[in-house]
């Protein structure tokens, strides 16, 4: 059985949008606080709250792909969805977040293709206003 041109370009361009929709990294943001204008300067990443310095709580940020991608692209993916929301800083959450110094290996032989997963809280510190 041959297929028509047009059924075969259309599988093609079909299976080639779900192979790039495949892997690619995604960012997610859940407000928790108040709305913020967007914050124009570097987001800055924190792994503990500031305690000298008050702050706001604007929400959650969170971003994950697959073992190949680079941990500072989905810091810098959180980084941009938290300056978009007014946030100047981002506190990594330990808890939620797939340790960054370890490999991780799927059950199939030599495959590391596993979930990579960062969350944060996205934070307004208060004396950049």
């Amino acid at each position: 059985m041959i297929l028509p041109k047009s059924r075969l370009l259309r599988a093609f361009f079909f299976m080639t949008a779900l192979v790039m929709m495949t892997g690619c990294p995604a960012v997610r943001f859940t407000p928790t606080g108040d709305y913020y204008p967007p914050h124009r300067g570097t987001v800055k990443i924190l792994k503990e709250y500031p305690i000298d310095k008050d702050y706001a709580e604007i929400g959650w940020v969170s971003a994950d792909g697959d073992f190949n991608t680079p941990w500072s692209q989905l810091l810098g993916l959180m980084q941009k969805e938290a300056a978009s929301r007014g946030a100047n800083a981002i506190v990594l959450e330990e808890k939620f977040t797939t340790q960054m110094d370890t490999p991780q290996y799927s059950s199939g032989v030599g495959q590391q293709n596993d979930v990579r997963s960062v969350t944060a809280v996205a934070i307004r510190i208060k004396d950049h206003l």
